[in-house]
């Protein structure tokens, strides 16, 4: 088994995003005639890419309200883009790469990848920008690297983040002190949709802050050895918390895997707890179950890919009779 796949236990998923921004045009926010400057994106971006892989391109004032929330919840364009009435987005034939043209900055590049594997998604996302840089010429500056629309973003215009599962360390309390040593590496913790969004189910998004002068190899040692430190730190107590929590503890993730298998409705957020200690207790070797089908629910019983699945718009409660349905079948199996 591959070291990244021994860490998906904790490390979710690993993302490396490039921010990059055409010469001579001004920021997406400060546009004017940006049909044109639209299309001549639009050309560039597919021309590159086309090179690289098969994309498929989606345009944010075609698209509907409840497929765009599908690509939010999947992770492939943040909720900015949505409302960018001159944004779309181009994803690749197995979804792990996209490239997001006019969200705050012209062209955000992103490529994610299941478990602990930051290397693998950099070097795939940096033949993307390779081939886009053949086709379009991007703003960069000898001193401050290249230009974004955000300084927070500039120099190598590159964040490298980890999705981070972190029941244990959350549940003995001891996530403060391990937050409390990220800003010595650069490196920030955000909710599961990235900037201004909350946690869910003990999942966090850790990514570097302002690196300006710092190498693209550098972002990635560094964001890198936190991971590393993270998996650490969650594994040891998990087993502080297995050794102290005792029957109360395996109580407490039992009933969740009861009422998940038998229940039929479910909320999101009260899915989002359940789940979350579901896969504490396959980690712990309590419940016998497939943590990767566990993973899996996460992202097909959020709202829109619900409605999706069913082929129409779904009322709350139909969404969580429904949710409730699959999660019953998936854990059944």
């Amino acid at each position: 088994m591959a070291a990244e796949d021994k860490c998906k236990d904790v490390v979710y998923s690993s993302r490396v995003r490039f921010a990059r921004n055409i010469t001579g045009l001004p920021f997406p926010d400060k546009l004017t005639g940006e049909e044109e400057i639209y299309s001549v994106l639009m050309r560039g971006a597919e021309k590159a890419l086309s090179s690289v892989d098969t994309f498929h391109m989606y345009r944010m004032n075609g698209l509907d309200p409840l497929d765009a929330q599908a690509l939010v919840e999947k992770h492939l364009i943040s909720p900015a883009l949505v409302s960018s009435r001159y944004g779309a987005v181009m994803i690749s034939r197995l979804q792990d790469i996209s490239v997001m043209i006019n969200e705050e900055d012209h062209i955000r590049a992103q490529c994610i990848v299941r478990g602990f594997d930051l290397n693998s998604a950099f070097k795939r996302l940096v033949d993307v920008d390779k081939a886009m840089a053949k086709q379009l010429e991007f703003a960069f500056d000898n001193k401050y690297g290249y230009l974004t629309a955000c300084p927070t973003n500039m120099g190598a215009g590159m964040r490298a983040s980890f999705m981070v599962f972190v029941p244990a360390l959350t549940l003995t309390g001891a996530l403060n002190s391990v937050l409390g040593t990220l800003p010595q590496f650069g490196v920030t913790a955000r909710g599961v949709y990235g900037e201004g969004s909350q946690e869910k189910g003990f999942m966090y998004q850790i990514s570097n802050q302002a690196m300006i002068g710092a190498s693209e190899e550098e972002i990635l040692s560094r964001v890198t050895k936190v991971a590393e430190s993270f998996i650490r730190a969650e594994r040891a107590a998990r087993e502080d918390l297995a050794r102290r929590g005792g029957v109360d503890l395996q109580d407490k993730i039992m009933r969740a895997y009861g009422i998940l298998c038998n229940a039929c409705k479910v909320a999101t957020n009260e899915f989002m707890e359940l789940i979350a200690y579901v896969k504490l207790g396959i980690a712990l070797d309590f419940i016998k179950a497939d943590a990767d089908k566990a993973d899996e629910l996460i992202t097909l019983t959020q709202p829109a890919m619900l409605c999706k699945a069913a082929g129409k718009k779904l009322n709350a409660e139909e969404r969580d009779i429904t949710r409730a349905r699959i999660v019953r079948n998936a854990l059944a199996r």
